[in-house]
């Protein structure tokens, strides 16, 4: 993995960082996933939901390859960070949705991550 002005590029195993600026937010990110494009309006939902909570942390996206390039455009706006997991070997057989979380958790540039599921809405009362 190359570093370049606070910028990773290049690939990490199975996962190449698409896009990714200062971590900010002393290195900790919400993360989730889109698996397919039916994820995609899901993971935005959440997005704009911790936005509006005026999160200071990054959030981020692992997207696979089933997801069409105009989802991930609209991912790529949206998101601060975009990972694009490629086809990796999967010996446990896990599904798409747990394999992305444990692989999530060999993301080494993040003091904390904190995964949620795309379903998930983020509010106040």
């Amino acid at each position: 993995m190359a570093f370049t002005n606070g910028n990773i590029k290049g690939s990490r195993s199975s996962l190449e960082i698409m896009k990714m600026g200062d971590t900010g937010g002393g290195s900790q990110l919400w993360l989730t996933s889109a698996i397919s494009d039916d994820d995609v309006a899901k993971a935005l939902t959440l997005c704009f939901s911790l936005r509006k909570m005026l999160s200071t942390r990054k959030i981020g996206v692992i997207v696979s390859k089933e997801v069409s390039p105009a989802s991930r455009k609209r991912l790529f706006h949206a998101f601060d960070i975009l990972l694009h997991h490629e086809e990796v070997e999967n010996s446990a057989e896990l599904g798409m949705e747990e394999f992305v979380k444990l692989y999530a958790l060999t993301l080494k540039s993040f003091e904390k991550i904190v995964y949620l599921k795309p379903t998930m809405l983020v509010r106040t009362f």
